[in-house]
């Protein structure tokens, strides 16, 4: 009897040589769309010195400091839960001390940010919990402790902060510091 004829062996190079060409252009897709994104230009502005920054202002029972301000900010999140703004975010670091012999709640809503142009704005009490996760605002502050924070303010798309006014509270005149 005769055995039937066998059909070539296929090679397997081919198929091997196509994946690595497709890995190869997928490889290379993602590292020009990395370095396209790191060269891409926000206008995101941080600002560590100047107006007066890190210069103690009192409001009440509350020692302020502003120890650097960033605008033009897209968003705030630690990459697993992100929040965009309306425009853009300034985030404004503070340090809030209380100089009285009790405990004081700091009420981040009491806050205020002013454009050079005078605009007024609120902070934004959503971001700020993203902002801050270690929720240093949320329990009162002890006597002569500090708590360090971040506020957060939605401005219109590539908008800056001039002054911010710190306040204990909604009834307190508050300080103003010049953030230029």
């Amino acid at each position: 009897m005769i055995a039937p004829a066998q059909a070539p062996a296929k090679s397997r190079w081919p198929r091997i040589l196509g994946g690595f060409v497709v890995l190869a252009v997928v490889a290379a897709a993602a590292l020009l769309a990395y370095a396209k994104w790191r060269e891409r230009d926000d206008g995101e502005v941080l600002t560590t010195e100047g107006g007066q920054l890190n210069i103690a202002v009192v409001d009440g029972r509350f020692i302020f400091r502003v120890t650097a301000v960033r605008c033009r900010v897209g968003s705030v999140g630690d990459g697993s839960v992100d929040l965009e703004p309306k425009g853009s975010y300034c985030l404004v670091d503070i340090v809030a001390r209380n100089g009285s012999s009790k405990p004081v709640g700091f009420d981040t809503t009491a806050q205020k940010g002013y454009d050079a142009d005078g605009a007024e704005y609120s902070t934004d009490m959503q971001a700020e919990v993203i902002a801050n996760p270690d929720r240093n605002f949320v329990n009162p502050i002890a006597p002569s402790s500090e708590a360090k924070g971040t506020l957060v303010f939605d401005l219109p798309k590539g908008g800056t902060l001039a002054s911010v006014v710190l306040h204990e509270s909604f009834h307190t005149i508050g300080a103003k510091v010049a953030l230029t």
